[in-house]
C-alpha cells in the first residue's frame, strides 16, 4: 500500500507514514483513506510523514492532480495537511504550491514538532481545549 495510518498521540490529527516514493496513485489512495480515518476520529488535521521518499511525478501530473482530481475526491477544504519532508527534498515544492492554489490547506515542514503544532492550531478551538492543548 505504501503508507500506514494512525491517530496522533494527542488525538488531534491523523498520522500517515509514507514508505515509498510518492506517486499520484499513492497520494490519491492516502488522501481517501486518511480523510475517512479522520472522519471516523473527528479530525480534519493530517500529518503526512514523507521523509525518506521523493515525489516522482512530473510537474504537469502534480498540477493535474491538484486542480482536476483532488477536488473530486471529497476531501474537505477545511482540512489541513502538513507534509513532513527531508531538509534537502525539493520534489514536493510544486505540489504544495499547486494544492494551495487549488484551495486546499497544505504546508511542507522539515521539523515534526512545528508540523504538529501547526496542525493543532488549525483544529477547531473546542477540540483543542477539550484535549488540553
Amino acid at each position: 500500500m505504501g503508507f500506514t495510518l494512525s491517530l496522533s498521540a494527542c488525538g488531534h490529527f491523523v498520522l500517515c507514514r509514507v514508505s515509498e516514493d510518492v506517486t499520484l496513485d499513492l497520494i490519491r489512495q492516502a488522501a481517501l483513506d486518511a480523510t475517512a480515518f479522520g472522519d471516523a476520529h473527528g479530525t480534519q488535521g493530517f500529518l503526512f510523514d514523507a521523509r525518506g521518499t521523493r515525489n516522482v511525478e512530473s510537474i504537469f501530473r502534480n498540477y493535474q492532480f491538484a486542480h482536476e482530481e483532488l477536488p473530486t475526491l471529497g476531501v474537505n477544504r477545511a482540512a489541513s495537511f502538513a507534509v513532513l519532508i527531508d531538509p534537502d527534498d525539493r520534489s514536493q515544492n510544486f505540489l504544495e504550491t499547486a494544492v494551495q492554489n487549488a484551495g486546499f490547506d497544505m504546508r511542507l515542514f522539515t521539523d515534526p514538532d512545528k508540523a504538529a503544532h501547526w496542525l493543532v492550531l488549525r483544529q477547531p478551538r473546542a477540540t483543542r481545549m477539550g484535549n488540553g492543548v
